[in-house]
């Protein structure tokens, strides 16, 4: 399975690209407390924005996979880069830390390997030439019912050849207070 690496999205492509995004993304709204769907104007700046690598992949009738990866944290609005420079200042300073915006498959048939064509070629393109390491953000909900943390670990694992450790750097919750109607 092909796997190409774009600085941008073409404008003629972006339709397409957004309706895919859309449609793997979407059921995360009613998941999520935390927005997990850009907007389409945000997606559009994302698509074209030469800081974050777009990794594609396609079959005949259209596109089946889509990730956007960066090793510049400030290319990626809501993250913290000087989180990510404090408590790792050299993989910082020698950007070395890659952030994963999202990484999607189509589901079904189509999607079949997709989602390990997609983390091979990242890692390739992206990981290993600088021993780097990848952080991304997990809803609960994908963590629970997906197992998804771990799921991804076992695969770049096997993709890297060796035993890739997940940790746990951050945690965000939101908490709902109520009040009973007093008698």
């Amino acid at each position: 399975m092909r796997v190409d690496v774009l600085p941008g999205i073409p404008p003629e492509g972006l339709d397409e690209a957004w309706d895919f995004y859309r449609e793997t993304f979407e059921p995360l709204v009613k998941l999520a407390a935390t927005r997990h769907l850009m907007t389409r104007g945000e997606f559009d700046t994302m698509m074209a924005d030469p800081r974050v690598l777009k990794f594609v992949t396609r079959d005949s009738e259209g596109l089946t996979g889509l990730s956007v990866m960066t090793d510049d944290l400030d290319a990626v609005p809501l993250i913290s880069p000087p989180y990510f420079q404090h408590h790792w200042p050299g993989l910082y300073a020698d950007r070395r830390i890659i952030y994963c915006v999202f990484i999607g498959a189509r589901r079904g048939p189509r999607g079949d390997g997709v989602f390990v064509a997609l983390q091979s070629k990242i890692y390739a393109r992206m990981v290993q030439p600088v021993r780097g390491v990848v952080v991304l953000d997990v809803c609960l909900w994908n963590e629970r019912e997906r197992n998804l943390p771990r799921a991804v670990e076992s695969i770049v694992s096997a993709i890297s050849g060796g035993a890739a450790k997940a940790t746990r750097v951050d945690s965000q919750s939101y908490w709902l207070y109520e009040f009973p109607v007093a008698s």
